[in-house]
Order: C-alpha cells, then structure tokens, then sequence
C-alpha cells in the first residue's frame, strides 16, 4: 500500500482530474511514445467486465433460487438426484451440498463419470441470467454518471453492515475459540514466510491494484469526471485507509468463518468463488430463519460485485467515447449495443465447462500486464514527463496543497520506491510462471496459450503502438532528431478540457463547440 498503492492511486487522480479524459487519448497527449500504456489499459478492463459479469450472473441465479426465502435453501439441502451419499443435515453434509449445488446446478458440470456427451452444452438458464445482468448494467449506464453515483451511495455501504451479523453470528457461536484463534493465529506474523516466499508479496500487490483499482485506467477514468479543484490528497489518503481497514475487516470475517467450520472450511479451494458460492452458502444456510439470511447474503455479493462492474464498464465505454466523439451523439444506442456485445462474448463461460475460461481470464488478467501498467505509468509521469513539473500541476492547477513530508514521500516513491518494486515483482512473476512452465505444471492447451497471450499482451501492444507513432511522425516530418523527439514529449492537447475547449472553467461557453482546442504549447 505505502510503495505500490498510494502512490499510484494519487497519480491516477491526478492524472485523470486534470485532463478530463479516459487513458488512451490522456497517455496520446502526455507521451505519444508510450500511449499504449493507455490501451493497455482499457484491453485488460475490457478482459475483466466480459468474465466479471459471470459472477454477478451466478449471483443472481442463486437470488432466483433463494426467492421462496420461507423454506430452506435448495443449495442447503440434500434433496437434489445424484447428491452423493455423505451429504447430511449435518454442518459437514451442508457443505457438500453446497458445493454439489454450485458445480451441478448452477455450472451445470457433469457428475461423476457419466459420458461426457455434450459436455460442452450452453446452461441455458445460465445465458439468461448473464443477459439479466448486462441489462441491469445497461440501465444503470444509460443515465450516465450521476445515475451510476446514485446506485453506489447503497451498494457501497450494504455489505459492511451484513459482514458484520455474518461477524456476530459466527462469534457468538463460538466466541471461546475465536477469542483463542485471535491472538495465537490471526494476529501473529509470519516472518520467515515474508522472507523466503516471493508469491505472497506477488499476491498482496495484485490485490492491492485490484482493490484500489489502480493500473486498469478506471480510476483515472472516474477522477475525470471531477471538479478541476477536487481534493485528491484527501481522497486518496481516505480511500487507502478504509481499503486497509476494509481488508483487515473481511480477513477477519472469513477467518471466523474458517473457525466456526473448523475442517468444513479445508474441504473446498481456497479461490474465490469456491469461498463466496460454496461455503459462505454453507454457512447462511445455518442462521436459520428459511432463506432470508441467504437471501440478504447473495443480495450483499451482488452489491459487491455491481458497483466495481459499473465503473469498469463506465471506464471502458468512456475511452471509445473519447476516441470517436460522434458516438457521444447516440450514447444510449453505443451503451445497449456494447452491453450486448459483452453479452455475446461471455456465453461461453455458460458452458458446461465455462468455468476454466473464467478460471483463466481471472488469473492472467490481473498478473504480470498490471505491474508492467503500474511500472510504464509512474515512470512516464516521474522521468520523461517530470516529476517537479508535474507536482507543479498538482499545486497550481490542481490547487492542491501539498505539504512538505508528503511532498519528500511522493518524490521518493514515484521517483524511486514505486517503479523498483514494481519492476522486482514483475521480474518474480514472469520468473514464476517460467517455473511452473518449466516444470509443466501446466496443461499447454488452448486456454493456456489464450491465458498467456492476454498476460503477456501488453508487453506486445506498447511497443507496436510507439513504432506505429513513430511511423507516423516520420511520414509527416521526416526522420530528424527534432521531429522524432517530440514524440516523446508532451502535446499542447495535455492540459485542462476547459482550455482544450476554449471555455471558462466557471463559465458555460456553449458557443464554442467541443473539439476546438486552443491550448499552445505546454
């Protein structure tokens, strides 16, 4: 958080409120050498919202099953043909139910060793459900930003009032152990593991990123939407101390769920979806009351889930909307038909074996590109950009008051901290997928090759886009020193949208049309 998170997230604000403008087109005018950082950007985003929509699809068809919410929940039963025969009333029993409910029911994957015939066969309740949850987002959208904002007042602040009866449940139903397990587990720090085990440092930055949602080009996105004189010091002390908090928070929430079930908790992976749609249904499924604790379960994923889908989203259709400004007079119309084209590409994870894709798209989406992102972003804006030039945009046009030892932190991570551990944790990822290739650990499939090209992309797409640059500029200006260092310099273009558009920044001067810029020089 201190050298990767803080930085970035408070570079991203910056960045975004200052030239109103999603990253392709922002990178394109600080340094059109490097704008495909800014592409990068948005082709990972848009990896993200066609696998991230699954989730709150599977959310929503555990919502339709769990209406009846005055008996119990079918996913806490042990009433379904062919659930195997250990599967009890019991806690235990619960849980295998759960997870017999998820694969066979909801993933709708073949049991046991019957014949595979059809095995790849759409769950058509499925697709029906993801177009449910594109539609929703369309809705939602299609009011523009200010409606979005309305929709994230609640969404944001529901799920910590549910984790917290999760939290009281679970302690009071066995408060001696939790008391125990707090301060000889929870509490205690591992120091050898820190120091000989690099993945973990590799998982706490990507979750890190992820959180605060650096790297994707969302934050910038959103922070171009403010004020010219928002607070962003503020905002991003804020935001990065109730992330912190917040992961403290559910880290211990699902450590006391892992102490409630004791052993249950070991019988399912430890990913994601394993823990939100197996064993957190396992355990609501207990609280009694029918289905209305499961019900309020599901409804708070959802909440979770929908607000971070929203904004990826919005960051996307923002960048297409900044690169081709005619769309904007037919916003509704591109907003139902990028829905549906998102739609369309994830019917394939309604698959019978969907599941890997979404296995694979999570994974590779959030790996080495985003510490490549991170590393491009704040090395462009500390050394070929500037870093005292940009802190005087900060200060002057940003009018944000930056204080001394702040001022001495930002300088020594963007200048120092920040690109070195991105670049050491980068090189231990690459390293580490190397090893697990070397070893073949992995299956050289189709998905595999797919995981890799969509991890690796990046790292393709940067330099293809400055030779097209630079290809470009020769063409026009003939290949000098002169000319081609100016792609590597700022545009007249990278400055406040009311200077790009000749308008008072106090003042609404709709006689001039957007488009017409009058910046000179920067």
């Amino acid at each position: 958080m201190i050298c990767i998170g803080a930085p970035l997230y408070f570079l991203e604000l910056a960045l975004g409120q200052y030239v109103s403008l999603a990253p392709t087109q922002l990178f394109s005018y600080l340094c059109p050498a490097l704008s495909g950082v800014g592409y990068g950007m948005i082709l990972i985003l848009f990896a993200v919202v066609i696998y991230y929509n699954i989730v709150i699809a599977w959310t929503l068809f555990y919502l339709g099953a769990g209406l009846s919410f005055m008996r119990p929940n079918p996913w806490g039963t042990c009433e379904y043909q062919d659930m195997p025969q250990n599967c009890s009333a019991e806690p235990g029993g619960r849980l295998i139910a759960a997870k017999y409910y998820f694969e066979h029911i909801v993933l709708d994957q073949p049991i046991g060793d019957e014949v595979q015939l059809g095995a790849n066969s759409i769950h058509f309740k499925m697709v029906v459900t993801l177009g449910v949850a594109w539609f929703l987002v369309f809705v939602c959208l299609a009011g523009g930003i200010r409606g979005t904002k309305k929709v994230l007042i609640f969404t944001v602040f529901y799920p910590y009032v549910m984790m917290a009866f999760i939290l009281a449940w679970t302690a009071d139903k066995s408060e001696d152990l939790m008391t125990y397990k707090l301060s000889e587990t929870f509490l205690q720090v591992n120091t050898s593991y820190l120091v000989t085990e690099i993945s973990v440092w590799n998982d706490a930055s990507t979750q890190v990123i992820y959180s605060l949602g650096v790297a994707y080009g969302g934050i910038t996105t959103i922070a171009s939407y403010n004020k010219i004189d928002q607070n962003i010091l503020r905002d991003t002390i804020i935001v990065c101390l109730l992330e912190g908090l917040t992961s403290i928070y559910c880290a211990y929430v699902v450590f006391s769920i892992s102490s409630y079930m004791s052993e249950e908790f070991l019988m399912v992976s430890g990913n994601t979806p394993d823990l939100v749609f197996v064993t957190f249904p396992a355990l609501v499924s207990r609280m009694g009351f029918g289905g209305i604790w499961s019900l309020l379960f599901f409804f708070m994923i959802l909440a979770l889930g929908f607000d971070s889908q929203l904004m990826m989203v919005e960051a996307v259709t923002t960048a297409l909307f900044d690169e081709f400004h005619i769309l904007r007079r037919r916003y509704v119309a591109v907003i139902a038909a990028f829905c549906f084209v998102l739609f369309l590409l994830g019917i394939p994870m309604t698959l019978q074996e969907g599941k890997k894709i979404f296995d694979m798209l999570n994974v590779y989406t959030s790996s080495h590109s985003l510490l490549l992102l991170g590393f491009l972003e704040v090395v462009i804006v500390a050394y070929v950009y500037g870093f005292r030039k940009f802190i005087g945009i900060i200060k002057e046009e940003l009018k944000v008051w930056v204080p001394t030892p702040l001022y001495y932190f930002w300088a020594a991570t963007w200048l120092c901290l920040t690109p070195a551990s991105l670049l050491v944790l980068l090189s231990f990822s690459i390293y580490s997928e190397y090893q697990k290739v070397w070893k073949e650990e992995e299956n050289f499939d189709a998905l595999f090759l797919t995981g890799i090209a969509l991890s690796f992309s990046v790292f393709i797409i940067v330099p293809l886009r400055a030779a097209f640059v630079f290809l470009k500029k020769w063409i026009k200006g003939g290949l000098h020193r002169e000319n081609v260092s100016k792609i590597w310099k700022a545009t007249s273009n990278f400055c406040p949208e009311y200077v790009r558009n000749g308008r008072d920044p106090d003042v609404v001067n709709s006689h001039l049309p957007e488009g017409e810029f009058t910046c000179i020089g920067v």
